[in-house]
């Protein structure tokens, strides 16, 4: 019998509401599905935050990782993006159950977590090379989400709150807005992004790193760059930290700095409200870092209003 932990199930009825609290009751026959579907037993899950992700292993002996989503957008985007991202950066899939919102993945040996590296460099260095294998151009098949929709869920929150919602001022909202439309507005190239890469989910594969659950997202590479740079930052030295790694970006992947800052600061903002939206604690590096990077562009570029 497999026992939920109860701040995921809080997070999953926050999120899904009524649908999150059918989907967590029907876990159990989801599981038992998938043991007699594939010949595995699961295992023990990892520790939880929006799926139901636990290690399997079949009956030959071989193991696997078997993710449970709630069927949804989101989660389809997630599918269409491992299709693009097969081969070498990326996690692979064995199978899948689209309907049933089933992943079942290769298991990652050591599976230790980018964020354990000490060198911040190194580590800079080794999401560079993922993010530059893993990135395509854009194409016509695509149904991925588009970074418009991002804007729009920033638009969203500030109808919501059009006076803001603490701590998220309706100047910094009105200035995210902005700073979204006018990057929007040039036009730039647009790939196929990993949407939500950073230092959790680069995990080490025997002698490669390997990035995991990707969102999927069609924007600029830019804007891919922004969870790395919010992830995993110390409690001191915050603009430091962050300057490091976007020189470390731009020298290796020849990004814009401009448009990374920018970036960088609507996004922190976005991100906070996203948090709040779901009625979730707020990250305090996410929230001090709007203001990094809006020092760090106004210093280098000039203010971003």
């Amino acid at each position: 019998m497999v026992i939920l932990p109860p701040n995921y199930v809080q997070t999953i009825r926050n999120i899904h509401q009524e649908k999150g609290k059918v989907w967590l009751q029907n876990i159990p026959s989801l599981i038992n599905f998938c043991e007699e579907k594939w010949s595995l037993k699961v295992l023990a899950p990892f520790d939880l935050s929006y799926n139901f992700v636990a290690p399997a292993k079949k009956m030959d002996g071989a193991q696997v990782v078997l993710k449970l989503s709630l069927p949804n957008k989101e989660f389809r985007s997630e599918v269409e993006a491992l299709s693009f991202f097969a081969g070498e950066g990326m996690v692979q899939v064995i199978d899948t159950d689209v309907e049933k919102g089933i992943l079942m993945l290769e298991r990652l040996s050591p599976g230790h977590t980018l964020a354990t590296l000490e060198n911040e460099v190194e580590a800079t260095e080794i999401a560079a090379g993922i993010m530059k294998s893993l990135w395509v151009p854009d194409t016509s098949g695509s149904s991925l989400p588009q970074i418009e929709e991002r804007e729009q869920s920033l638009m969203n929150f500030f109808k919501a709150h059009p006076i803001g919602k603490a701590p998220i001022t309706q100047n910094l909202l009105k200035k995210a807005i902005h700073t979204f439309r006018s990057l929007l507005d040039d036009k730039k190239e647009r790939y196929i992004l990993h949407g939500d890469l950073h230092h959790y989910n680069i995990l080490k594969s025997h002698s490669s790193w390997v990035a995991i659950d990707p969102k999927g997202l069609v924007g600029e590479r830019e804007y891919d760059t922004i969870q790395f740079l919010l992830n995993n930052l110390p409690d001191d030295k915050l603009e430091q930290t962050i300057s490091k790694r976007i020189a470390v970006l731009v020298d290796n992947l020849k990004l814009d700095e401009r448009r990374i800052l920018a970036w960088g600061f609507a996004h922190s903002v976005l991100s906070v409200c996203w948090s709040l939206e779901d009625g979730e604690e707020y990250s305090e590096p996410f929230y001090k870092s709007i203001f990094v990077f809006e020092k760090l562009h106004n210093e280098k570029f000039g203010c971003l209003t």
